[in-house]
Order: C-alpha cells, then sequence, then structure tokens
C-alpha cells in the first residue's frame, strides 16, 4: 500500500472510530437515563477529564498551539467545544436524547456542505446533492418525523437547538479545516478553554453532579470525558486533516442510524418498517454524499 493509501486508510478509519463513540454515547445515555444532569454539568464532564488527560500538550506548548490566531481559538475551541455542547445538552432538556441523535448529526452535513461551498470553495457533483438529499429524506424516516409529529409539548425548542448547535458544529470544522493546527494541539485547546468556560458557569447554574447515582456518573466520565472529550476529539481533527469536510460530515449521519441499532441490539428497542427503510435510505445518502461511488468509477 502506498503512502497516500495508508493515509487516507487511517483517516477514515479515524471517521468510523468517531462515529462509534458518538453512537455509542446516544445508547449509553439512552440506558443511563442521566438527563438529570444540567448543561454545565455535562460540559464539565466532557472536557474537564480530557483536558487533564491533555495536560501533557497544553502544558508543554501552551493552552494556545504557535500557529493558531484569536479568532481560531475561538471558533475552534469555544463554538466547537463549548457552544455546541452547551446547546446540546441545553436542547436535551426540551427534546428527548433520541432526537438529539437524529438533529445533530443529520443536519450537519446540510450545513457543511453549505459553509464549505462559501467558505471553501468546494463544489459538488450532482451524485452528492442527491446523496445529501437522501440522508435528510432518511433522517426523518429513523426518527426525525416522529419526533417532530410526536414530539411532547415543548420539545421544539429542543429541537431548534440541537440545530443551533450543529450549525456551531459545522462552523468549527470549516474553520478548523482552514487552520494550520495538528489534530493534537486542536484537541487540547478545545478541552481546554471548553473546560474553563463550563468552570466559569458553575456559580450562575447550580450543579447537579453530587446528586448522580454514582455508576450513572462513572459512565458520564468514561463516555464523556474519556471517549467523547479525549479520544473523538483528536480522531475527528485527524479525519478533517486528511479529507474534505463535507465527506467527513456526511458520514455522520451514520451515528443515528447506528445507535438505532445498537437500541436494538442492546435495549431491545424495536425497529420499525419506516424506521428500517430510513436507515437504508441514510446509507445509501452517504454511500453518494460521501463521494464513494464516484470514487469507485473513477
Amino acid at each position: 500500500m502506498t503512502m497516500q493509501g495508508r493515509e487516507a486508510a487511517l483517516a477514515w478509519g479515524a471517521v468510523a472510530v468517531t462515529l462509534t463513540i458518538w453512537a455509542s454515547f446516544l445508547v449509553a445515555t439512552r440506558a443511563a437515563a442521566t438527563s438529570q444532569l444540567s448543561p454545565a454539568d455535562v460540559g464539565i464532564l466532557r472536557f474537564l477529564p480530557a483536558a487533564l488527560l491533555f495536560a501533557p500538550v497544553w502544558l508543554r506548548r501552551s493552552p494556545i498551539p504557535p500557529s493558531a490566531r484569536w479568532v481560531e481559538v475561538i471558533t475552534i475551541g469555544l463554538v466547537g467545544g463549548f457552544a455546541f455542547v452547551f446547546l446540546l445538552s441545553w436542547g436535551l432538556q426540551y427534546a428527548p436524547v433520541a432526537d438529539g441523535g437524529v438533529f445533530a448529526p443529520s443536519m450537519l452535513p446540510l450545513y457543511v456542505a453549505a459553509l464549505s461551498f462559501v467558505f471553501l470553495g468546494e463544489r459538488f457533483s450532482t451524485l452528492r446533492i442527491i446523496g445529501f438529499a437522501l440522508i435528510l429524506a432518511g433522517a426523518l424516516g429513523v426518527g426525525g418525523w416522529e419526533a417532530l409529529t410526536n414530539a411532547q409539548s415543548g420539545a421544539w425548542r429542543g429541537h431548534l437547538l440541537i440545530s443551533a448547535g450543529a450549525m456551531l458544529w459545522a462552523c468549527y470544522t470549516v474553520a478548523y479545516k482552514r487552520s494550520t493546527i495538528g489534530p493534537v494541539d486542536a484537541a487540547a485547546m478545545i478541552c481546554f478553554w471548553s473546560s474553563l468556560a463550563f468552570l466559569a458557569l458553575l456559580p450562575f447554574i447550580p450543579s447537579r453532579i453530587p446528586e448522580t447515582p454514582p455508576s450513572a456518573l462513572i459512565l458520564q466520565i468514561v463516555m464523556q470525558g474519556g471517549l467523547s472529550g479525549f479520544v473523538s476529539t483528536m480522531t475527528y481533527g485527524y479525519a478533517l486533516s486528511k479529507i474534505a469536510p463535507s465527506k467527513v460530515a456526511a458520514c455522520a449521519a451514520l451515528v443515528p442510524v447506528m445507535a438505532a441499532i445498537g437500541g436494538w441490539i442492546f435495549l431491545g428497542e424495536p425497529i420499525s418498517m419506516v424506521k428500517a427503510a430510513g436507515i437504508t435510505i441514510v446509507a445509501l445518502g452517504v454511500l453518494l454524499a460521501s463521494g464513494v461511488v464516484h470514487a469507485r468509477q473513477r
């Protein structure tokens, strides 16, 4: 295998690891039912353990990488970390966790594609545009339509907050692609500044961590801080450094699909015919939107 082939394989492997962690978090959160945690609590559990794990990086090279500008510290370190997680966890105060698994990853490809078109000059083939449309249609089948029609009173607020969080994540994705910051430095920067921002909220938002059952708290520390905060932040950044953001974001649409399958295997949650059809459509949309079919044709 050539050097270029190995880099491509590692990049797509990083995408697979990232998606698996994101989907596993949704399944674990459903199982633990830890919705009692406040948005500040979720952010602290996600970024503070990861920031401590990244301490050798930011202590040696400072919390601001040498090649980073302050605008990148804000758009990457705070928008992609603090603001995204705050809006997502705030939205989950109104909407079920399953809705978050649909609205955030499924809207991300569309937002990233639009921003990549404007700021990165990326152009899309007809097949990829069809793929993005299929992702949106399939997401409605996986859970979006059910969330919109059968949502409890006030859940629409959660949907708006979660979708806004996905837009901020898309801004971070494109901003990181335009920067020259390495994946490890970027991950350390995100966790350091976001943990400080969430700690600063504690005087204004009472913490519910002391009231959380120990088993649920340990699960959140492992899934949020260890896997989501530490591992997936690096793997997502590495994938972005090697692959076009729109292709990586297209694969994120598989997260609700993987979460639905995981819920069926581990939690016994049924998959209806509509949801099964949505899973199939999303998978086909990802194949087209990610450029895999076009690459094979070439």
